[in-house]
């Protein structure tokens, strides 16, 4: 299973602390595993052999250049390429055919130009702007400045023919090698009344994002930062909206400024990370131990772990559930990308998806009177989720796992009639598909 897009974070260290950080930042919130020297562990070899080692295992590497060369290693490898470490790694990355996007700090006119390190600076930008396959290259004045052009940068690399095939070769290679054991799952002591249903398959799982994010799906904040540049195409200066229902608000604009048809295409590019993103052991659990699945996920990651189990599970797709309602079934109640006329995304779709007649309440309702619910995956604040889980607590019987000592987690279970699970999404249903759970 390919994972997470891994990138790595090169620079020199002292001018660009900062800027370093707020990367790392970036690239998590868009579910990106950032790589770089202040996160690598020791393991007994060599500082340049561990640097090479991560380098090797990543998809891509962020460049950025501020306003000193870099030390130069006095032994090594690089010693006897008299380069320093930052040079280093950019040669590493090349080598190994990760695609590469440099940022150069905008230097001021007090910056040095006369200095041996000033000018190995200048050469060695020179060296990056001249290479023939780099595709993209943009200056920055401070972190606000960068943040922002990362995250543009990132999603056009995943649009990008040329560094999409970079990324997509990068992650067939890296599959093929025998992945690290995974650490042990934590252990779960399944709430009897839960493990029993289950067991009987009676209980139904509502899942949500944070199921495919763990099996290496970009967030939704890839998708807001290619929708806010395109609509800065045609409205220069525009910042998402401080209030509405979050990407809704976006997506609105985006579709007002151009088209559900274009929207769709930006959907899909989304979703389909360079070099794919497979089911994860949760996916497959899921599958294996619930018969009825609802979920407000686009991808399509539970339907290929159905296909892969050959559980015999239905796609259901948009509000309406049918009756009678198959045995088994994924019911993706905010619609699929194939399916745009159900697809919940702008705030014009939020009032269809809310408007009487749908029916997806009085189905829910009928559904949760007589079996369990086990929410896991999400963080229960989309308004219209919200909406709809306060009107079912006259029936809910149900757990939502929640991270171990989240004070608010519990409070806000105790408020929708849910019995909080301290537990890890993977760890739960690790242990419900235990023999004698």
């Amino acid at each position: 299973m390919p994972g997470k897009l891994r990138i790595f974070i090169s620079s020199t260290m002292e001018d660009l602390e900062n800027e370093r950080a707020f990367i790392v930042r970036q690239l998590q919130s868009m579910n990106f595993e950032p790589v770089n020297a202040e996160g690598i562990l020791p393991n007994g070899a060599t500082s340049w052999d561990r640097i090479s080692e991560e380098i090797e295992s990543c998809h891509a590497m962020i460049l950025l250049g501020g306003v000193r060369y870099g030390w130069i290693p006095t032994s090594g490898p690089l010693s006897q390429q008299n380069v320093s470490v930052t040079h280093g790694e950019y040669l590493a990355a090349r080598a190994h055919g990760l695609a590469v996007l440099p940022f150069f700090k905008n230097l001021s006119y007090k910056a040095d130009r006369i200095s041996e390190d000033a000018k190995r600076r200048d050469n060695f930008r020179s060296e990056i702007e001249e290479w023939e396959g780099g595709q993209f290259r943009s200056n920055f004045t401070n972190v606000v400045d960068l943040s922002e052009k990362v995250a543009a940068a990132v999603v056009t690399m995943l649009s990008d023919h040329y560094q999409r095939d970079l990324i997509a070769k990068r992650r067939t290679q890296m599959e093929s090698a025998p992945p690290p054991p995974p650490p042990p799952p934590a252990k779960v002591e399944p709430p009897v009344h839960l493990a029993r249903s289950v067991a009987e398959g009676k209980a139904i799982l509502w899942v949500g994002s944070g199921i495919s994010l763990r099996a290496g799906m970009p967030s939704t904040d890839v998708l807001t930062s290619e929708l806010v540049r395109s609509i800065r195409e045609k409205a220069a200066g525009y910042a998402p909206p401080p209030v509405g229902s979050g990407i809704a608000s976006v997506t609105s604009d985006f579709e007002l400024l151009h088209s559900r048809d274009l929207l769709l295409v930006k959907l899909r590019e989304l979703l389909d990370l360079p070099g794919g993103v497979t089911p994860g052991e949760a996916h497959l659990h899921a599958v294996r131990l619930f018969p009825r699945i609802i979920t407000t996920n686009y991808d399509q990651l539970l339907e290929a772990a159905a296909a892969t189990e050959g559980t015999g599970h239905t796609l259901v797709v948009g509000p309406s559930l049918p009756s009678p309602p198959p045995q088994k079934y994924i019911w993706k109640i905010h619609g699929a990308v194939d399916f745009p006329d159900v697809l919940v995304m702008s705030e014009k779709d939020l009032a269809r998806f809310e408007a009487p007649g749908t029916g997806l309440e009085a189905a829910l309702i009928a559904l949760l009177k007589d079996a369990p619910l086990l929410v896991a995956g999400t963080s229960l604040r989309d308004p219209s989720i919200l909406r709809l889980f306060r009107a079912l607590r006259p029936v809910l019987d149900g757990y939502w796992t929640i991270v171990p000592g989240d004070v608010v987690g519990k409070a806000r279970a105790a408020d929708l009639r849910l019995q909080p699970v301290e537990a890890t999404l993977e760890s739960l249903l690790a242990a419900l598909a235990q023999p004698g759970n």
